[in-house]
């Protein structure tokens, strides 16, 4: 008696559809060797039992082969999903850290810059002045000098035409110390009517010429308010300063050389426009 078998196509058993090429591979191998073992003899019988066992271990491959590939598209799609989860939380962390970055440098500029002119404040300036000495102690800056300013006649301005004509004027100084000054230097208002410059990495010669341009700027400006012209006077006192030195006393030399000019200027009747009234520094 002859056993017939029906034996599933290849086709039938292996469906890859992206499936792992791996897994494939090795049921198609196993495909033809199970056939090839099953098929009938030369006389034309089979031993059924041995037919079925090689039917029921290819479909039991294809099966795991299908489980297989499913699997490993789940996977796929969840490492995938994943990944894209993970991305996302590092673009928001980011974010999060630019936006931080940000806040920290506004408040960084807040705290030593002063709110009404614009310029650096007391902080911002010893800050400035620090970095400077450090850069001359460590051969990198050749030095500089100090301007002290302060306002010579601001309290009649305050009186004469109040504290937003004051307002006004200091803003009007810190604007013109600003567009004097170079990148590299200081302008600071330190309190008040009193603004200080740090001119660095300058020789003596050259700081002292630019400290009597900028005074002479000062000594020429107006301030219009409603239809009044306020004069703006200043005096200023110079210090050198290099390596070696500390804040402190430069800082005081060049204020008692500032009000020795003031003391000056307040014994004259009136200020004339183009008086600049500034000493040369002392020598170191």
């Amino acid at each position: 008696m002859t056993t017939d078998i029906t034996y599933p196509t290849q086709q039938d058993l292996v469906t890859n559809n992206g499936a792992n090429p791996i897994s494939t591979t090795l049921v198609n191998r196993m495909y033809r060797d199970s056939v090839t073992r099953a098929r009938p003899t030369g006389n034309g019988h089979q031993d059924p039992d041995q037919a079925e066992q090689q039917h029921k271990a290819i479909t039991s491959l294809v099966q795991n082969h299908n489980l297989e590939r499913e699997g490993w598209w789940r996977k796929m799609s969840a490492t995938v999903a994943l990944l894209r989860h993970a991305n996302s939380i590092i673009d928001q962390a980011e974010s999060k850290l630019r936006a931080q970055q940000e806040r920290i440098f506004m408040l960084e500029d807040l705290a030593t810059a002063d709110d009404l002119t614009g310029l650096k404040n007391r902080r911002g300036f010893f800050e400035a002045f620090e970095r400077e000495l450090d850069l001359c102690n460590r051969g990198k800056s050749a030095g500089g000098l100090l301007v002290m300013i302060d306002l010579d006649n601001f309290k009649t301005t305050n009186d004469t035409h109040g504290h937003l004509a004051g307002d006004a004027c200091l803003r009007l100084v810190g604007r013109t110390l600003q567009n004097e000054i170079r990148a590299m230097d200081t302008a600071a208002r330190m309190g008040g009517d009193e603004f200080i410059l740090l001119l660095s990495n300058t020789t003596r010669d050259d700081a002292t010429a630019r400290a009597q341009t900028i005074a002479a700027r000062l000594n020429n400006l107006s301030l219009a308010w409603y239809g009044d012209l306020i004069p703006i006077r200043a005096s200023v006192g110079l210090k050198n300063f290099g390596a070696g030195d500390q804040i402190d006393l430069i800082i005081r030399d060049a204020d008692a050389r500032m009000y020795q000019t003031k003391a000056a200027r307040s014994r004259s009747i009136s200020y004339p426009v183009r008086s600049t009234s500034v000493p040369d520094p002392a020598n170191r």
